[in-house]
């Protein structure tokens, strides 16, 4: 008996962005992992303020990192940092030329706002999750996406005003039914992506309990970004082995709690998570398939589970 069938008793939401398939059982579809582009410190990035970028370094980055994903057969989107309203206008028309979930992120309201329009004046909205709705989330955001017809956002369950009844699974939930679920309904939005939002390393292990809790009561697709945590490391910090370890567990072990996508951080870390991520995928397929779901063409049961059977079969005749 697939056990998540039990776990996950109520309707699991399943949202599909430019042909990418997000939330369900997890097993069934891939988890999709996204890729941050044009944060702060990228390399990409020749002027941060006014959005000037490498762009054919930047193409590449983004080509590159899709390879891997469909190479082991696990989603991929990108979320988009955008510094400034100046900024939006340069990246806006490089990132519709990419047909993958953009998640249209920033610090500043203004820049999002900015980029919503942008978005609606591209004809890209389709593609397009706006990252996000927040507790403070202003009157003019919420215009912003209603008057764009952006129907995809992003929920950050947190609240920056009061922390300390933030962080428990059960406060988040509150936080989502008294506050931010009326901020997206106003916002007019459809297909809601909650974020159990990470604080610091520890606190991910909180976010998966959340990640679970949103899935059993609500079913729409859930994850987040551990990246903000870990992002801080590097394998000149902590050597290439526990820079892949740490990174590639997170990942799984937020999966195994039901995140349907993960912010990893910089889009060229997916090398580094894609496998391990990959073969979590392909074991939970092969259960679910196996307890009667169908599972989608794409998959990493295809991909990185069949490269290993293939191997573990060719490895008797050396016995």
């Amino acid at each position: 008996m697939f056990f998540y069938r039990d776990l996950f008793k109520g309707q699991q939401r399943i949202v599909e962005v430019s042909g990418t398939v997000f939330g369900g059982f997890p097993g069934v579809n891939p988890v999709v992992l996204i890729g941050s582009l044009f944060y702060h410190g990228d390399k990409l990035l020749v002027n941060e303020d006014e959005g000037v970028f490498l762009r054919e370094d930047a193409r590449k980055v983004v080509e590159d990192a899709l390879d891997v994903a469909n190479r082991y057969g696990v989603g991929f989107g990108l979320d988009v940092i955008i510094a400034t309203p100046r900024a939006a206008e340069n990246i806006l028309p490089f990132i519709a030329e990419f047909d993958l979930p953009l998640f249209l992120d920033s610090p500043d309201p203004g820049a999002r706002i900015k980029a919503y329009s942008l978005a609606a004046e591209l004809g890209i909205v389709d593609r397009v999750v706006a990252n996000g709705i927040y507790v403070n989330t202003g009157r003019d955001e919420i215009e912003a996406i209603r008057s764009s017809s952006i129907k995809n956002g992003v929920i950050l369950v947190f609240d920056p005003a009061n922390p300390a009844k933030s962080m428990m699974p059960e406060d988040r939930l509150v936080i989502l039914e008294e506050k931010l679920l009326k901020i997206a309904r106003d916002a007019r939005l459809e297909n809601l992506f909650l974020d159990a939002v990470v604080l610091d390393p520890a606190s991910i292990a909180f976010s998966a309990e959340t990640i679970l809790l949103f899935k059993k009561k609500y079913g729409y697709p859930s994850g987040c970004a551990p990246s903000n945590a870990i992002g801080v490391l590097s394998k000149k910090i902590v050597g290439y082995e526990e820079y892949v370890s740490i990174n590639t567990g997170v990942a799984v072990y937020l999966r195994l709690y039901g995140a349907d996508y993960i912010m990893y951080g910089p889009v060229k870390r997916i090398k580094y998570i894609a496998p391990g991520i990959a073969m979590i995928d392909a074991l939970l397929g092969y259960t679910a398939r196996h307890s009667g779901a169908r599972l989608p063409k794409k998959h990493p049961i295809k991909t990185i589970l069949k490269k290993v059977q293939k191997i573990f079969a060719g490895s008797y005749k050396y016995f």
